[in-house]
C-alpha cells in the first residue's frame, strides 16, 4: 500500500460539489425560516434539502467506489465504525435528555459527527496496513 493520502478521492470536483451543496442547504434553511412550519413552501424546501443531502450521500459512495480494494475496505470499515459510534451516542444522549442533559439538535450535529468519526477511523484503520 502506498503512503499516499487516503482521502485523495475527495478532491477537486467532489469538494466543489460538496461546498455548493452545503451552501444550498444553508441558503434553503434561511429561506425556509420565512415560512410557518407545516406550510407547503416550508415542506417543499425541506424536501429539496433532503434530496440535496441524498445526492451528497450518493456522490460520496460513488467516489469511494473508485478506490482500490484495500482503501475501499478501510473506508467502508471506517464508515461502519462511524455509523455505530454515532448511533450509540445519539441513543445514549436520548436517554440522558429526560434525566436533565441539554437537548441536542441531532439533525444539525449528526452528519458532522459522523464525518469526523469516519476521518478518525480511516486514519486508525489505515495504520493496521502499513
Amino acid at each position: 500500500m502506498s503512503d499516499g493520502n487516503p482521502f485523495r478521492c475527495f478532491q477537486g470536483r467532489f469538494l466543489r460539489d460538496v461546498i455548493l451543496i452545503a451552501l444550498a442547504i444553508l441558503a434553503l434553511t434561511f429561506l425556509g425560516r420565512r415560512f410557518s412550519p407545516g406550510t407547503a413552501p416550508r415542506l417543499a424546501i425541506a424536501v429539496v434539502q433532503a434530496l440535496l443531502m441524498a445526492w451528497f450521500v450518493v456522490m460520496t459512495m460513488l467516489t469511494i467506489r473508485r478506490l482500490d480494494e484495500l482503501m475501499l475496505k478501510i473506508h467502508l470499515e471506517a464508515i461502519a465504525i462511524s455509523f455505530t459510534v454515532t448511533g450509540a451516542l445519539i441513543a445514549g444522549w436520548g436517554m440522558l435528555e429526560p434525566a436533565g442533559a441539554p437537548r441536542i439538535d441531532w439533525s444539525v450535529c449528526a452528519w458532522p459527527l459522523m464525518a469526523v468519526l469516519w476521518t478518525v477511523a480511516v486514519m486508525i484503520r489505515r495504520r493496521q496496513y502499513r
